[in-house]
Parts: structure tokens; sequence; C-alpha cells
């Protein structure tokens, strides 16, 4: 059976790159167009090899992958930002593969950090609510999840539940900005979930806390 595979600590720096190659090289002939790199966040599984056979997107298209591209661990489930190529409507061939950390629930420790981080964008797909945010960093260890706050009865009768990013900068110092990524589970808050539920994520930002509201489902 495949699983997510869930991570607490991380390296802000090298959190992004599992396989990195050559983007598009600069073709030949200089009337020849470059192929269309598509980059978007997919799912990819891993074999018993280790060898990442087809990912999927977030809109539920399923690729497979034309080059050989191995993974740390057998039998997972991977959430990456992924820039590829199609070279048919069932084929792909990947040119970078970005590890995505997908949070876990810290709602049950006792001290819980909100440690501030630069934000860039939010948006729910895939069954995820995702976030391309600009933490502070010198390549040292920071920590990540999130929290599940409160759930309130809301006026149309469904579930409010309000949650918060979990950020420990730790010992790591705030030397410069580097892009992340991070997918929140929807399935991790509530198995089960009605059109009238709500999620009111907040998250704190070096400009003050901030706090978005999707639907649950």
């Amino acid at each position: 059976m495949m699983r997510r595979h869930f991570t607490f600590y991380i390296i802000p720096f090298t959190l992004a790159i599992v396989i990195a190659m050559a983007v598009l090289s600069c073709s030949d002939k200089d009337d020849e167009p470059y192929p269309a790199l598509i980059t978007e966040l997919v799912m990819a599984s891993a074999d018993a090899q280790c060898v990442f056979n087809t990912f999927t997107t977030d809109d539920g298209r399923t690729f497979s992958i034309s080059n050989t591209i191995k993974g740390p661990t057998p039998n997972v489930c991977w959430r990456f930002l992924c820039g590829y190529v199609k070279e048919s409507e069932e084929q792909a061939r990947i040119y970078v593969l970005q590890r995505v950390l997908v949070l876990s629930d810290y709602s049950s420790l006792r001290q819980l950090s909100h440690d501030p981080t630069g934000f860039v964008s939010i948006w729910k797909a895939g069954g995820f609510i995702n976030l391309h945010l600009l933490p502070k960093t010198q390549g040292g260890q920071q920590a990540w999840g999130f929290s599940c706050d409160s759930a309130h009865v809301n006026d149309a009768g469904g579930t409010n539940h309000y949650l918060s990013i979990v950020h420990f900068q730790l010992k790591d110092p705030t030397a410069y900005s580097d892009d992340a990524y991070f997918s929140l589970d929807l399935d991790s808050v509530a198995a089960v979930r009605q059109p009238v539920d709500s999620l009111i994520l907040r998250v704190r930002t070096f400009d003050g806390w901030r706090s978005w509201t999707f639907n649950a489902q």
C-alpha cells in the first residue's frame, strides 16, 4: 500500500531539490522552439525499487515518467513541485522535481511556536491547501506543521475548523529568504467533511497574522 511521507524537521535550503536536471538545453537551431515546460504540484509514486514511474496532477491527470528518477525510499507517494514536458497525453519527461513538505498535525504538542515567515501565495487544489512561503534561513534546520486550534458550528449547520501553521525557527539564523512549498492535507483535518464546513487557516508572516477561508471539501 502506498503511504504519504510526513516529515516534521526540514532544512529549507535543501528541502526543495530531490532531483534537478538541466531544465531545457539550448537547441542547435535558433528557430527550433523550446518544449513547453509545465510546472505544477503533483503526487508521485515510487515502487519497490525506489523508482518514480508515474505522477498525478492536482486536477487528476496521471502521466507515466519517461526518464528514470529514483528516490530514497520505496513504496511511497510523495508530493512535489514538478517541472515536466508532455511527450503525449499519457507520458511526460521530468526536468525538475522539488520536494513539497506535507504538514503533520502537531496540535498535541505542549508548546507551539508560530515564528514569522515570508508569504507568497496560498491556494486549494488536489485535496490540499498549498502554500508558497519565503522563510528566512541560513541553510539550517527548522520545524513546520499545523495545529487545529478550535472547531465551531457555523450558521449553516456545518463546522468551521480554525487552523494555524506551526513554525519553529529553532537555531537557524534569519540570514536570507528562500522559497519553500508546503501542503496541508485536508483529510488530516477531518476525514469526513460536509459542503457547509469551512477551514480558516492562519499564518504568521513578517507583516503580522493573515488568515484565509476555504471550503472544507
